[in-house]
């Protein structure tokens, strides 16, 4: 049997096995989530719609704000980015990235000055997703704007359907 016959036999069966393979981003590609930590800093809520077995769009939401007898102050941030899945299995590792628009001044985390503007992310990390729809997701952020980076971690707890 030539080489070529023997690469072209393993790639049918790699091939076949992977699309035999249940998996519920496939069946259930729309996810709500809250998130702890992670890219929005304190929480966030976010959707994604994953587009293949190996990728995923996600948009997020967060805002927190506090008082005083003075006055307040609310930080608003919006986010989104790729998210791309490793395997194609309910149990996988993600890489995920984009960026983060944040609307008031603040000084916690990365941010320094007080201004409104932009920061990207990026985030290796892990994601289960149980075939009823419940969903996990873990990763390390990092956060990085201007010259330097601000690491923090994520958790994410959610439904699938």
């Amino acid at each position: 049997m030539s080489r070529k016959s023997v690469l072209i036999l393993v790639a049918l069966i790699l091939f076949s096995s992977v699309a035999l393979t249940a998996q519920t981003r496939v069946t259930k590609p729309n996810d709500f989530t809250i998130e702890l930590g992670g890219k929005c800093l304190l929480y966030s809520l976010g959707y994604q719609r994953t587009i293949n077995k190996y990728f995923g769009i996600e948009a997020s939401l967060s805002y927190f704000g506090a008082g005083t007898g003075d006055g307040s102050v609310g930080v608003f941030f919006i986010g989104g980015g790729p998210r791309f899945y490793f395997i194609p299995k309910d149990a996988s590792p993600y890489i995920s990235g984009g960026l983060v628009w944040v609307s008031a001044g603040t000084d916690a985390g990365p941010f320094e000055g007080g201004n409104s503007g932009v920061y990207f992310y990026a985030s290796p990390g892990f994601e289960y997703r149980m075939s009823g729809g419940f969903l996990f997701r873990g990763g390390v952020y990092f956060l990085i704007r201007g010259s330097g980076f601000f690491v923090w971690p994520g958790i994410t707890l959610g439904i699938a359907f």
